[in-house]
């Protein structure tokens, strides 16, 4: 059976995305394991981080093809949403791992990094009926033994897609960029988490805390670092992930760390990977 463990802060902005890509990325390409990267997120970023525009066009229309949107539709394939999804056709009504999912790689000296997609259209999930928000662990369950790891991006929201994400993992983990907007929002998340946990009567525990573009020169980071590393040493990173407009670029082109402009990235690479081996350390992994 594999760790599934959500990707998640209530603040967007904080790098959460670039980890959970990137981090997901080193773990099957540098360590060898075999990674199922979930998107729960409506703006479907870690999805077009990791597909060209045209791969994700031609997936997302392909009716023979799923994406998370369909995890969380009712039984029988009726649709939720009045937002189109540009397919054309009829489409099976229950997605399986092989229509869901996309392979970002596969190697004989490499592991396996294989993506779930999300979709615009996921929004109207937000309206759906009861119980919808148990589907993704229910498919989760049956279709996702054969990995390591399933890493779920969630959005800055408290919503359905959060409450799925929670529903579906036993662990979660926390990126957080350090500066007093970002952490105010800890106790809330953690308060939250609580609270929907105990109601579901489940336990999730955490992974840790990773700080994310952090300025090595400035005083307040450096001073909130510190004041979070004293109340919560156990829970706090080692390593780290500094800013980079090079991180935000590959963001916005289609990229991970690695793939972008190689040849000046090697730092930002090297902290991902020192990310990625404490990740594995605190998850037992390795």
């Amino acid at each position: 059976m594999p760790q599934v463990i959500s990707v998640i802060n209530m603040k967007g902005g904080v790098g959460k995305t670039t980890i959970a890509v990137n981090v997901a990325y080193a773990l099957a390409e540098k360590h060898r394991k075999k990674v199922l990267l979930v998107d729960v997120d409506p703006q479907f970023n870690a999805s077009t981080c990791l597909m060209k525009s045209e791969d994700y066009l031609r997936h997302v229309k392909d009716p023979s093809k799923h994406t998370i949107v369909d995890i969380f539709r009712p039984p029988g394939g009726v649709h939720f949403s009045t937002v189109s999804s540009g397919r054309r056709g009829k489409q099976p009504s229950k997605p399986t791992l092989e229509s869901a999912t996309v392979a970002v790689f596969k190697g004989k000296t490499i592991g396996q990094l294989d993506l779930l997609p999300s979709h615009l259209s996921l929004m109207a999930a937000q309206d759906a009926e009861r119980g919808t928000e148990n589907r993704l662990r229910n498919f989760l369950q049956k279709c996702a033994d054969d990995y390591d790891y399933v890493l779920i991006d969630c959005p800055p929201t408290i919503s359905i897609y959060t409450q799925s994400a929670i529903l579906a993992s036993e662990k979660y983990w926390v990126p957080i960029k350090p500066d007093p907007l970002s952490t105010i929002g800890l106790p809330l998340l953690e308060q939250w988490l609580e609270d929907f946990t105990d109601n579901a009567g489940i336990e999730v525990d955490l992974v840790g805390i990773v700080f994310t573009m952090v300025r090595e020169n400035t005083k307040q980071m450096l001073r909130i670092m510190e004041e979070l590393k004293h109340k919560r040493r156990n829970d706090i990173f080692n390593a780290t992930l500094g800013e980079s407009i090079s991180i935000s670029e590959s963001v916005e082109e289609n990229q991970t760390i690695y793939n972008y402009r190689k040849s000046k990235n090697q730092k930002w690479a090297n902290q991902i990977l020192e990310i990625a081996s404490e990740f594995l350390e605190r998850t037992s992994g390795d």
